[in-house]
């Protein structure tokens, strides 16, 4: 299997509303309908006799159910011939189970020998690539954070199109960013790093702003001040929506013996608190949870400027600077 991708995009669906999407996944192929073309043109195609079948069928649909629609039968032949015509050349796509999925497949079609079923189509083609839902580079690729100009092929009424974002579905697939989103990420990131070198400047009553201005951005809201003295806080705040509250200690140094004091302190205390964070923007050397804390977080200057520049509080710790 050559690690080199195809350069052309199809979206499919594999039969009516994904109906064949289970046994096209399970048995690595793409498949598909046209019962009105006989397996030996399927095989062998005849392309001037598929399009004759496909527009007599189209008349019949007219003629019986005055469903057919104009361009339904060029649309349909078209269609057929993307599958049927060096299937190969394409990188294949479809939208199933909340994701996007992939694969490459082999030229030729291989018709169904016991007819088309709920459970199979008329005819298949083999995958060279299975079908993945995700990248290259291993990145999942959820229907959610896909770009839109992506996700709305989901809603293509036939069979077989080509995708507008072509170039998007294929940059995504092989894993690679957008030039202008890799431009902003590298911006953010040095502003990021700016973030972080002034935080480190905050005296310690603007240090505990800051933090109370991040957990009311995240959804927790001060319930109390325990006490405190001129190099730390403890608070006590509360998220509505999650039903916890959690204790937190903001200090503007601290060394991994404090830490582990107040960890024993929350520990004792785990019958109120769901969680404990402990927000420390100039640490006394590296600060390290003991295993198996989960609820406990620690806070220091490159976490904290993290969420600063997220949570669009940068221009209020420049203020706090200038």
């Amino acid at each position: 299997m050559s690690d080199i991708l195809p350069i052309s995009v199809r979206y499919v669906k594999n039969g009516s509303k994904g109906r064949w999407w289970t046994a096209a996944r399970e048995r690595e192929q793409v498949q598909l309908g046209w019962m009105e073309i006989p397996t030996a043109l399927l095989r062998k195609p005849n392309y001037a006799e598929i399009e004759r079948r496909i527009r007599r069928f189209w008349d019949k649909k007219q003629g019986i159910t005055g469903s057919g629609k104009k361009g339904g039968a060029t649309q349909d032949f078209n269609q057929l011939c993307d599958l049927l015509k060096s299937p190969s050349q394409h990188i294949w796509i479809t939208f199933e189970d909340g994701f996007m999925w992939w694969c490459t497949v082999r030229d030729g079609a291989v018709p169904n020998p016991a007819g088309e079923s709920k459970e199979e189509g008329h005819f298949w083609l083999e995958c060279n690539r299975p079908w993945s839902n995700r990248s290259v580079e291993g990145k999942l690729l959820a229907y959610a954070e896909l770009p839109g100009t992506v996700s709305r092929t989901a809603g293509f009424q036939g069979t077989v199109c080509e995708p507008n974002a072509a170039e998007t579905v294929l940059r995504i697939i092989r894993g690679e960013k957008d030039p202008n989103a890799a431009l902003a990420s590298k911006a953010r990131q040095e502003y990021e790093w700016a973030t972080r070198q002034m935080v480190a400047q905050l005296g310690w009553k603007d240090f505990e702003q800051l933090v109370d201005l991040i957990l009311a951005r995240s959804g927790w809201v001060r319930i109390c001040t325990l006490g405190g003295k001129t190099e730390g806080v403890d608070i006590e705040v509360e998220n509505l929506a999650a039903a916890e509250i959690a204790f937190v200690q903001v200090k503007s140094s601290a060394t991994q013996a404090v830490l582990d004091d107040y960890i024993k302190r929350f520990n004792a205390r785990r019958d109120r608190y769901a969680r404990m964070i402990f927000a420390v923007h100039s640490p006394g050397g590296r600060l390290a949870l003991p295993k198996n804390t989960p609820s406990v977080q620690i806070w220091e200057d490159g976490r904290i400027a993290n969420l600063v520049v997220r949570l669009g509080l940068g221009e209020w710790v420049e203020g706090r600077i200038a």
